[in-house]
C-alpha cells in the first residue's frame, strides 16, 4: 500500500473504473455478506514487484483581447518499474528495504510532435534504504553514500519504512459490507496523496473509498474499492493557470494481510487562467486526461540452492 510514484508530476489520471454513484455490483447473496481486511506481520524476504504507467494529454487553446489563439498541446509517459525486498522488519513495520529498479523513463510529445525522452538517476540501479536511529538512510548496495537526488526519489518510493502503513492499520477490524464507505482509509490515502503533492498549494480534497464489490479468487477474496478524490494546482507567477482533476477509480485489495494489488483512477483535467487574468477576457477551450496503471505483486521465493 506504499505510494511508489511522486505527485511532482502533477498530471491528470484518467482510466475507465467504477464511480461512486454507480450501483455496487456482487451477486445478490454477496450483498448482505461482509468480508474482513487482516493485518499480517511483514516477512523478511518477500520481494513485491510494482509496475506503473501514467499517460498525459493536454490539448487547450488560450484566447484573449489582442492576441493569436495559442495552443497548449503535449502528451508525456511515464514508466516505472521496480522490485523491492524486504531485508528487515519489526512486526507490521519495515525497518530495511532493498529496491531493484527496472526502466523509469518520462516521454514528452510537443504539438509539432517533437519527442524528448528524460532517463531517471535511479533507471537500472539499486540501492538500499532503512530506517535506522530515528533517521531514514539511503545508499548504494556497497553502503556508500548517494547524491540527494537520487535518495529523495528512493525514499519517495520507499516510504513508510519505519512506521506501518497508515492505510492498512486504518482499515477497521470489522467485516466491510458491499456499500460500506471507509473514511479512515480514505483520510490516509488522501494524506498519502498529500505528502507527495509537489509544489506548495496543491492540494488534494473531497477524498471518498467505498466498497463497491468482492471477488472470490483462489488466493482469497478481493475487494473492489471505488476511489474519488479532487486535486487542485493553484496558478502561480510561473503559470498562470489554475489545473484542477476530479479522480474516479478503482483499487483492489486482497483482504488476507491488506495486500494493494491494483490501482487506477479517472478524471478530465481542466484548465483555468488566474481571475485577474480572467477579468482581461482570457479563456482557455479544450480538453486534457490522462491514464494510470498501478499493479503489484508478490514475487516466489527464489529457488533454494
Amino acid at each position: 500500500m506504499r505510494r511508489m510514484w511522486s505527485w511532482v508530476v502533477v498530471a491528470g489520471v484518467s482510466l475507465s473504473s467504477v464511480s461512486l454513484g454507480d450501483e455496487v455490483k456482487g451477486d445478490r447473496d454477496e450483498l448482505g455478506r461482509g468480508v474482513r481486511f487482516t493485518k499480517k506481520d511483514a516477512v523478511v524476504g518477500e520481494a513485491e514487484e510494482q509496475r506503473l504507467r501514467l499517460e498525459m494529454t493536454q490539448d487547450f487553446q488560450v484566447t484573449g483581447p489582442e492576441m493569436e489563439p495559442e495552443p497548449i498541446s503535449l502528451s508525456s509517459t511515464m514508466l516505472q518499474t521496480q522490485v523491492t525486498t524486504t531485508l528487515a522488519a519489526k512486526g507490521r513495520i519495515v525497518t530495511r528495504r532493498k529496491i531493484v529498479y527496472g526502466d523509469v523513463v518520462d516521454v514528452t510529445k510537443d504539438g509539432d510532435g517533437k519527442e524528448t525522452r528524460e532517463v531517471s538517476a535511479v533507471n537500472g540501479k539499486s540501492y538500499l534504504g532503512e530506517f535506522k536511529k530515528g533517521t531514514l538512510v539511503v545508499t548504494d548496495l556497497q553502503g556508500k553514500p548517494v547524491t540527494k537526488q537520487v535518495r529523495d526519489t528512493v525514499l519517495t518510493d520507499l516510504e513508510g519504512l519505519g512506521e506501518e502503513d497508515p492505510i492498512v492499520a486504518a482499515f477497521p477490524e470489522a467485516p466491510l459490507q458491499i456499500g460500506d464507505s471507509v473514511d479512515r482509509v480514505a483520510k490516509a490515502f488522501e494524506a498519502s496523496l498529500q505528502k507527495g503533492g509537489g509544489p506548495d498549494g496543491v492540494k488534494f480534497k473531497d477524498t471518498r473509498i467505498q466498497l463497491s464489490e468482492i471477488r472470490h479468487e483462489a488466493r482469497g477474496p478481493v475487494g473492489v474499492f471505488a476511489v474519488s478524490t479532487t486535486l487542485e494546482v493553484p496558478a502561480d507567477e510561473e503559470s498562470p493557470v489554475s489545473m484542477s482533476v476530479t479522480y474516479q477509480g478503482t483499487m483492489n485489495i486482497l483482504a488476507a494481510g491488506t495486500l494493494l494489488l491494483s490501482f487506477s483512477m479517472a478524471g478530465p483535467l481542466t484548465l483555468t487562467p488566474a481571475p485577474e487574468l480572467y477579468q482581461q477576457g482570457m479563456r482557455i477551450e479544450g480538453k486534457g486526461d490522462s491514464r494510470l496503471v498501478l499493479t503489484t505483486r508478490v514475487l516466489p521465493p527464489p529457488p533454494e540452492k
